[in-house]
């Protein structure tokens, strides 16, 4: 990748691995700027770290996500220190940033929560939302950070919800196609099938990620769309979720699976993706499920779901609280494969435009900018 000027560039992240969110966003970056630039991961965490990046380790209370947040902050700010040209945090992980790049909107998120639990918060999600909101708010006001929004919605909610009026610029994320691709149809369809018992002829609905994003709305769904089969991967805890199933008479046609760094597999195995959402900033597993050629069930709280066209690359349900409507799209996708078909054609196609290595190059575009900024205000 030519650039004008080499950099020194810090990124900051509580774990740097290849499979969660932000933290795939930050392997893909650091991976392909290392070599023409010096590139450092500061995070507490690190699987996989390439000897082209110097890792650092940051100290941290992991006693809960509220616990890691506000330990980690402080030390990191402390060892990053002066020394680079661009210091990109993820989110609130470090003290005045050049770059920060928001992945979720938390206000939104508890608002969703709330959609969904009748208007109640657990006292734990009451207590996140009091101290890291505010703290949230503090940071992206500073007009000095350039910030990256993985959609125009969270943009929009930085602006409207977070009083950000400085530079933000969008960037959704890209999809990794060496991993995600129509061809893990061939190669895992039927050997994940017979690992979990499901015949080929039984329409199979995917749901990767937190089960609290609407695992439950997919459930009551399913009882309304015979014959179909839920598929959940997820770090959630799964016993909720049974008992769920079991109430609404779908037991035995929901399977739950740990979280896996091949889930490309399980797309591969699956007929249509189901994510009834009540907020997601982008969803990354929109997007890999379609660049895996299968059509995607979500709402327009997630912000992937800028990207796809309702009837051409999957079906949006207005509400993640409208189980009839989810349940009529699952029907839809179970009962015409032709349509499953061309819907999951039309998804890859959509994607193939949609890279890393794009992403990269608008990123790099982005620290340039701040940097020629930077030195002509003199901050």
């Amino acid at each position: 990748m030519a650039a004008a000027e080499r950099l020194r560039i810090a990124y900051v992240v509580h774990d740097y691995n290849r499979v969660h969110g932000h933290s795939r966003y930050v392997a893909e970056l650091a991976e392909r700027f290392a070599g023409a630039h010096d590139v450092h991961v500061f995070a507490n965490r690190f699987d996989g770290l390439p000897p082209t990046i110097v890792g650092h380790r940051v100290p941290a209370l992991r006693l809960s996500q509220l616990a890691l947040i506000f330990s980690f902050v402080v030390p990191a700010s402390i060892m990053i220190g002066r020394g680079f040209d661009i210091v990109h945090a993820q989110g609130l992980t470090v003290f005045s940033p050049d770059i920060v790049t928001a992945h979720i909107s938390n206000a939104r998120w508890l608002e969703g929560r709330r959609m969904l639990e009748g208007g109640h918060l657990s006292w734990r999600e009451r207590l996140f939302g009091a101290l890291v909101i505010p703290a949230e708010r503090r940071s992206l006001r500073d007009h000095r950070a350039t910030a990256i929004a993985i959609s125009s919605g969270l943009r929009n909610d930085l602006i409207s919800g977070y009083g950000r009026s400085a530079e933000t610029v969008v960037i959704p994320h890209g999809v990794d196609h060496r991993q995600f691709h129509p061809g893990v149809r061939a190669s895992f369809r039927d050997v994940v099938r017979r690992e979990i018992g499901l015949p080929d002829d039984t329409t199979l609905f995917l749901y990767v990620g937190d089960f609290r994003k609407g695992m439950g709305q997919a459930i009551r769904a399913l009882a309304a769309a015979p014959g179909a089969h839920l598929l959940g991967i997820s770090r959630t805890s799964p016993e909720p979720y049974r008992v769920a199933a079991a109430a609404c008479g779908v037991g035995s046609r929901v399977t739950m699976l740990p979280a896996t760094n091949q889930i490309e597999r399980y797309y591969g195995a699956a007929d249509a993706l189901v994510l009834p959402t009540p907020y997601d900033a982008f969803g990354m597993v929109i997007t890999e499920a379609m660049a895996c050629g299968i059509p995607v069930i979500t709402t327009p709280l997630a912000g992937a779901a800028e990207m796809l066209t309702d009837g051409v690359h999957g079906l949006l349900v207005s509400s993640p609280t409208d189980i009839a409507s989810v349940a009529a799209a699952m029907r839809t996708l179970t009962n015409d494969a032709g349509a499953r078909a061309r819907m999951g054609l039309a998804a890859a196609l959509l994607m193939r435009e949609h890279t890393w290595d794009r992403v990269a190059d608008r990123t790099l575009a982005v620290y340039y900018d701040h940097l020629a900024r930077r030195r002509q205000t003199g901050d």
